[in-house]
């Protein structure tokens, strides 16, 4: 990134103009990652193939060797996210984006984090589920703030892939992302017909997309996750609608590359997300909201 890319995205933070999507890595060192996770549930099942560190395919292993999906997602759930402290870090990316007056964050994390940060800044945020699967909750009203309230002061944090109050709404197992992809794909089919109808975008969410520069932490490019936001969301913008992004990524490379291998890795993938309009800052997301908090002028 260079100067430029913070200057800009310094203003548009505090004018309240930018649409952050949160992923695994916006959690790290809070909660274990997903291959620690998927390799701790493939030993306890004694799973059989290579991809032992692939928590979508390990959790659909155990899925379907349990018989009962909702139940297992529920012990998941008890397992890895009970009794998590609340973030109160400066640098970390849940309170420093909770610092800014931001209407409507995004997050493909099943935890309360960002809930939490935001109620420890002094604000009122309102919690939606994506409803990507048949019979979740839905409230077409739900991103509308109280009468009389500023959208800035109860800000909505919307879950994509399900919330850890909600066992059933987890996007987990490679059929649910497979499920959450096509549920995608005919959302965007579909024709409109009322404001009411249940929609995985939803309008506050379709003009984010289309008039808020996007900033996605926590999340590589080989995730699966991450592609699904590029290809369904952000490529389906015509080019005329899309913004100046920022992505905070880790170099997929083992630490064993040479510089000439990180070299050519971060020309190629710099290469990739100029096409979308995607500035990169290479390394944590930690490291990302230190130096950001620096250039914001500290934290309050």
């Amino acid at each position: 990134m260079e100067d430029r890319d913070w200057d800009r995205l310094v203003r548009q933070l505090e004018a309240g103009q930018v649409a952050p999507f949160l992923g695994a890595g916006a959690c790290h060192g809070t909660l274990e990652m997903a291959g620690t996770l998927a390799a701790r549930w493939a030993e306890d099942y004694d799973y059989p193939f290579e991809d032992r560190f692939d928590l979508s395919r390990v959790m659909r292993y155990v899925a379907v060797t349990d018989g009962d999906l909702t139940y297992v997602k529920g012990e998941f759930l008890k397992k890895h996210f009970t009794n998590i402290p609340p973030p109160t870090d400066p640098d970390d990316p849940h309170v420093a984006l909770a610092r800014f007056p931001l209407p409507l964050y995004l997050t493909t994390n099943y935890d309360d984090l960002l809930v939490q940060a935001l109620k420890r800044a002094g604000r009122a945020p309102r919690r939606v589920l994506c409803p990507w699967y048949d019979g979740a909750p839905y409230d077409p009203d739900a991103f509308l703030p109280s009468p009389g309230g500023a959208a800035s002061d109860e800000p909505v944090v919307y879950h994509l892939h399900g919330h850890t109050g909600h066992p059933e709404s987890l996007v987990l197992t490679e059929d649910d992302y497979i499920q959450f992809l096509v549920a995608l794909i005919e959302d965007r089919n579909k024709e409109e017909d009322t404001s009411a109808r249940v929609s995985l975008v939803p309008p506050a969410v379709q003009e984010a997309l289309a008039r808020r520069p996007l900033l996605f932490v926590g999340y590589s490019l080989r995730d699966w996750t991450f592609q699904v936001l590029l290809q369904g969301l952000v490529k389906s913008l015509p080019t005329t609608h899309r913004r100046s992004h920022i992505s905070v990524q880790m170099l997929p490379l083992p630490d064993t590359a040479t510089d000439v291998q990180r070299r050519d890795a971060e020309e190629y993938l710099n290469r990739y997300f100029a096409d979308l309009k995607v500035s990169v800052y290479w390394g944590s997301a930690r490291d990302f909201f230190r130096e950001l908090n620096r250039r914001a002028g500290g934290t309050p």
